[in-house]
């Protein structure tokens, strides 16, 4: 991962870049405690179509949620070599974010954000979406996890990862 540096006067945001497929997303960086390349994720029966799974991130069951299958992106039957992890936390819950790739951290000058076109919002988007930046001719859609992982669908999770760490307690005892 490489990091670029955009000299401005005004405020500049670091985010945290990555691919789906071929769309290229940001993230702000305080939102990412870390990333981890894909290890085995375990299937969870009767999860949501966007839940890949459940991971064991150093002793900690996490749910892992497949962004490509949430934003309704094409299908791929295997993950990527390249493909990660960004772990990140939502309302105390540590939930994995899948992604094709991470490619780098960067800082945009705020003024090179501009609001997402209305024309292509949802309801549910114009919550998530935090803008769309411009970067060197590059259109990088900026996201809200939090947003994203919307609470009531954080709380769907969180008994996944609960249920998955009383099965290995079971399994280990």
């Amino acid at each position: 991962m490489t990091e670029q540096v955009i000299e401005t006067k005004g405020e500049v945001i670091q985010l945290v870049n990555f691919r789906l497929r071929d769309e290229e997303f940001g993230v702000e960086i305080s939102s990412v405690k870390e990333i981890i390349r894909v290890g085995e994720i375990a299937h969870i029966p009767d999860a949501p179509s966007s839940v890949r799974g459940m991971t064991n991130l150093r002793g900690q069951i996490i749910a892992v949620v497949d962004l490509a299958e949430k934003f309704g992106l094409s299908q791929q039957p295997d993950i990527p070599q390249s493909a990660r992890i960004m772990v990140t936390e939502v309302k105390n819950q540590i939930v994995g974010i899948l992604v094709d790739e991470v490619s780098e951290v960067f800082k945009i000058p705020a003024e090179n954000i501009e609001s997402t076109p209305e024309v292509v919002q949802t309801k549910d988007s114009e919550d998530y979406i935090q803008g769309v930046g411009n970067l060197d001719n590059r259109i990088i859609i900026l996201l809200d996890f939090e947003k994203l992982l919307a609470v009531h669908k954080i709380e769907e999770l969180a008994p996944m990862s609960m249920s998955a760490a009383k099965l290995k307690e079971q399994t280990n005892g």
